[in-house]
């Protein structure tokens, strides 16, 4: 892998350990679009289990951190992302993980802008994607419109559970080095 560029998967793709994407219908029609985020039961991603929720917009370019690696002690994080595309990088450091080691980049994707309604019914797929403690993760926006990410965090807000890592001290073996967002193909689609 070492002096190719990564190429993103789609959330149905992701192998780490307890890391399960979770199909979410899109129901478009003349007026717009829904979709249900997060069910109470929803158990594969502990539906049930409601703290908070909140929105963010990241706009064409920027990122959740840039430079580091964002992670949990005990909150799981539950992404959804309703509009646009954001990339997702996942880094599996848990020690007790038998992915341990693994680094996944994946293409997350809501409604297009340019679709955000149908002239009749129609169904597409976005995805929740539930982050365990212990996986370390950033986002970030390389393509050409903001998007819209809804989390939904299992507790919450404590700053005292989150944690940072800059890239530059997390070896991923696979790179044989650290994680960078210029080592992603944003132009690759997954197949």
């Amino acid at each position: 892998m070492v002096g190719q560029k990564l190429r993103p998967i789609l959330p149905g793709a992701i192998s780490l350990e307890g890391v399960h994407a979770l199909p979410r219908p899109v129901h478009f029609d003349p007026r717009g679009f829904l979709i249900e985020t997060l069910r109470q039961d929803d158990a594969e991603v502990r539906g049930s289990e409601f703290a908070m929720a909140y929105t963010s917009v990241t706009i064409p370019g920027e990122f959740r951190d840039r430079d580091r690696w964002h992670h949990h002690r005990r909150q799981s994080d539950r992404f959804v992302v309703t509009m646009g595309e954001m990339m997702l990088a996942l880094y599996d450091s848990r020690s007790e993980s038998p992915t341990r080691g693994r680094l996944e980049v994946i293409r997350m994707e809501g409604a297009p802008y340019d679709r955000l309604s149908r002239s009749s019914k129609e169904e597409a797929t976005t995805y929740l994607v539930p982050i365990p403690p212990g996986v370390y993760h950033c986002i970030g926006n390389l393509s050409a419109r903001p998007f819209v990410l809804v989390n939904f965090p299992t507790a919450l807000y404590d700053p005292t559970d989150e944690g940072r890592a800059p890239f530059r001290d997390v070896r991923v073996e696979a790179l044989r080095g650290p994680f960078g967002w210029d080592l992603v193909d944003a132009s690759s689609r997954p197949s």
